[in-house]
């Protein structure tokens, strides 16, 4: 428990980095097409949620030092900040398709280079993955790396099922 507590304290310079929290007004709940359900603030928020929830289950998984889980922070930090352009673009390209899949005359002759820009970049995510994976382990025992390596298999399933709840949710409402 002790552990945990250091691991959020470390990551505390995140949160304090981003600022305060933003918190829409009171309204009625989202419907996941509008456009304030994918706005680039709230891909954002989601983003740095993300990253903290990563960096505290990856501290307490490895038993990491205060030290080394503010180092952690850093380096996945430095990632997510190279990660952050690639997915704006595939949620453009998403969108385009969307447009297109729905009929779209505007969007059809942009089909083909949008399905193109998502697989370059889903390929550019994978290269950073592998990257964040190497710099992240470059320094740990092979026990840790492979904590490391069984965490981030974890927590990337884990991610993609959430995010699957949510849209499921949305879309019963």
């Amino acid at each position: 428990m002790k552990k945990l507590v250091l691991a959020a304290l470390a990551a505390a310079p995140l949160y304090a980095l981003a600022g305060p929290p933003k918190l829409p007004p009171p309204t009625a709940p989202e419907e996941p097409d509008s456009p304030e359900a994918d706005s680039p603030e709230r891909r954002e928020r989601a983003a740095r949620r993300m990253r903290l929830m990563m960096v505290v289950g990856l501290a307490e998984s490895l038993e990491l030092s205060e030290a080394e889980a503010v180092r952690l922070a850093e380096r996945v930090r430095s990632f997510e900040d190279k990660r952050r352009p690639l997915r704006e673009e595939m949620a453009d390209s998403l969108k385009l398709l969307r447009r297109a899949a729905e009929g779209d005359s505007s969007a059809l002759p942009q089909v083909d280079q949008s399905i193109q820009r998502i697989l370059d970049d889903r390929a550019k995510l994978a290269a950073l993955d592998k990257e964040m994976f190497n710099a992240v382990s470059r320094e740990l025992s092979p026990q840790k790396r492979a904590k490391l390596a069984l965490f981030l298999a974890r927590f990337q399933n884990e991610a993609r099922m959430m995010k699957a709840m949510r849209k499921h949710e949305g879309r019963r409402r």
